[in-house]
């Protein structure tokens, strides 16, 4: 007689399937990771990378955290742009004094005596652990390092998952929390995003596995010490990230909760202890306990950079970048409290560049679901739920001009640290709705970005143009920091007006400004932003200009067409012939008031969409050349109010 085949339990099914399934991910990113050619996938820097690009390299190869002649050209050996947006600062010199007044020790500091060096704005510890793996497989060290965070990221989202749930079902929810949302795009970012969202994970596993595990094993995901371990975790990930700071509360919250003091201490000790050894380090690496604190510069091709001539300094390019205050004046008035707050809420979650429900919806659809959950929500995700809610108005109020990071991000970069604390309010699993949910909605706004995560991220604008993302609103608020801005020449274009008003244009709708004026091309929408300016006064103050209208001035071409237009406060239609012009006076409504930066101007930002039924070619109607579909010629003329 055949003995029967031997039957796994259901731990042992579980183990058995993210085994396969992590050895799968694992084998493909690691292909994916060795055989890119990164210099010329990527096209070039984005956002910050340069920076930590340049410092991993100086620690591979030089073994040192300073910028050097040799880091400027070792750049240039592979991206041909060089090191646009690289940010940079000038060290201090340390020297203990002893006497004098309590505690009797004190450090005295000076400009660094070395003329030829300089050292890295940015935090050094994502290219201190990126250093080996860049040494040994040189820039794809990187791009291997993140093919095992990813790895790491998900074995410890499925771990979480199927401890509460049915194998099968973890296992796909543990997918579409990555591929359903921005995550795998900043696989290819040379920047600190996904390491600090790896760190979160690991920590908030070490931390709640032993809550919601059941059976013996474990080992040290199932000890006291669990949370000291996560608590070392959130302590690098808000060293690379200060904002990460939140991550620790919910630790300390749950031993206060359940009154155990000493676990509370030892945790906030661990953390604490190894935060403030972080920024020790960076007191000896450069003379400043901030690194984006001090004598701070970013540098661009525009303006060149240090050591790169004789005449290119520290002193005579680059562009201020300090930020080692808070800025009360502009966080605390009315306009960021009671008008921009408001409306950065739904941007928040809504907003068609950074928000929650495009570009994290499986993290949306876990936080309804834990809030559906009833009895099985647990004490210790009620702390990590109010956490993420802490963090995200913490986020808003710090930066409300700034807090989706500048550069061209793909969604909200900033709130990478944060994503992972949807993941642990997920409530138990048990059928494939949820997964299959959470992929059919993440999809529609993800799934181009996750196929190409390269070509999104060198053209960060072109994504929002098209598809679900139209129907989303337009975030005022980060007017400078939208994507759109890497395309200089769709942003603050002057149109009429005395002052002029400056247009973004956020589509491909409209085509390039030609004069005062441009074309809406044919059967379709364009959509812009337009900027209201101000007015010097006398005694060195500005006067901020309102938009209390505009008057939109329209020229057909050669056939007839209906010309929509639409602002906050009003909608209206007009029907041209061909070759006809009209003006149509539209009410713009409240504009939304833009302060980003202390010392600066309040203006003010306006959303405006124009579009036609009808086009022609005009190379197909005349001598021209001209081969573009072009619908209506449009002149705004601004009306102002003080």
């Amino acid at each position: 007689m055949t003995p029967a085949p031997p039957q796994l339990d259901d731990r042992g099914a579980a183990r058995l399937v993210g085994w396969v399934a992590v050895s799968v991910l694992g084998l493909f990113l690691g292909g994916f990771a060795f055989s890119v050619n990164f210099p010329v996938a990527a096209h070039g820097f984005q956002s910050d990378e340069a920076t930590y690009y340049s410092l991993a390299h100086s620690l591979a190869s030089d073994g040192d955290f300073v910028f050097e002649r040799k880091d400027l050209t070792r750049v240039w050996k592979e991206f041909p742009t060089g090191p646009e947006g690289i940010f940079l600062k000038r060290g201090r010199d340390l020297e203990v004094r002893w006497g004098g007044r309590f505690p009797f020790v004190h450090l005295a500091r000076r400009q660094d005596r070395g003329a030829d060096r300089l050292y890295y704005g940015k935090s050094y510890i994502y290219p201190l652990v990126a250093a080996p793996f860049v040494r040994l497989f040189g820039t794809n060290g990187f791009l291997i390092l993140h093919a095992i965070l990813m790895v790491l990221s998900f074995a410890c989202t499925y771990a979480f998952l199927v401890a509460r749930g049915r194998p099968p079902v973890a296992l796909l929810y543990a997918g579409v929390f990555f591929v359903g949302s921005v995550v795998p795009v900043y696989m290819v970012w040379l920047t600190p995003e996904l390491f600090n969202l790896s760190l979160a994970i690991f920590g908030l596993l070490l931390w709640t596995y032993k809550e919601v595990a059941a059976g013996p094993g474990g080992g040290v995901l199932r000890s006291a010490s669990s949370d000291y371990w996560a608590a070392g975790m959130f302590a690098i990930a808000t060293f690379s990230k200060p904002t990460n700071i939140v991550l620790i509360l919910p630790v300390i919250g749950l031993h206060l909760w359940r009154r155990q003091w000493r676990g509370a201490v030892i945790a906030a000790v661990v953390y604490g202890s190894l935060v403030v050894a972080l920024l020790a380090g960076n007191l000896a690496i450069s003379g400043e306990v901030n690194f984006q604190g001090g004598d701070r510069k970013t540098f661009y091709a525009a303006t060149g950079f240090p050591f790169q001539s004789a005449e290119a300094t520290f002193d005579t390019v680059g562009q201020e970048r300090t930020t080692d205050s808070i800025p009360f004046d502009v966080l605390l008035t009315r306009d960021a409290l009671v008008r921009v707050f408001p409306h950065n809420l739904a941007y928040f979650v809504f907003g068609r560049h950074t928000g929650l429900v495009p570009y994290f919806f499986p993290g949306v659809l876990s936080f309804l679901l834990f809030l559906g959950a009833g009895s099985r929500r647990e004490r210790w995700q009620w702390l990590l739920a109010s956490t993420v809610v802490v963090a995200s108005v913490g986020l808003l109020l710090y930066m409300p001009h700034t807090y989706s990071g500048g550069g061209g991000p793909i969604g909200n970069r900033y709130f990478l640290g944060f994503y992972p604390i949807l993941l642990f309010l997920t409530p138990p699993l048990r059928s494939v709705v949820a997964p299959v949910a959470a992929l059919a909605v993440g999809g529609l706004f993800t799934a181009q970005l996750v196929a190409n995560p390269f070509e999104v991220s060198f053209r960060p604008a072109e994504h929002p143009k098209s598809g679900p993302y139209r129907v989303l609103p337009v975030e005022l608020t980060l007017l400078n920091d939208l994507p759109v801005n890497v395309t200089p020449r769709r942003v603050r274009q002057p149109l009429a007006g005395d002052p002029p008003v400056l247009a973004y244009f956020l589509d491909n709708n409209a085509y390039d400004r030609e004069g005062d004026r441009f074309w809406v091309r044919g059967e379709s929408r364009a959509e812009l932003i337009l900027r209201a300016p101000t007015v010097p006064r006398p005694d060195g103050t500005y006067t901020s200009l309102h938009l209390a209208g505009v008057n939109v001035e329209l020229q057909t071409g050669e056939v007839a067409t209906q010309v929509t237009m639409r602002s906050a406060a009003e909608y209206q239609e007009v029907a041209l012939a061909g070759r006809a012009t009209g003006v149509v006076r539209l009410r713009m409504g409240a504009g939304v008031p833009y302060r980003p930066y202390p010392g600066q101007p309040t203006t003010y930002a306006y959303l405006l969409s124009i579009g036609c039924d009808a086009g022609f070619v005009p190379l197909f109607s005349s001598a021209s050349r001209d081969s573009r579909y072009l619908g209506v010629l449009v002149r705004i003329v601004p009306v102002y109010v003080e």
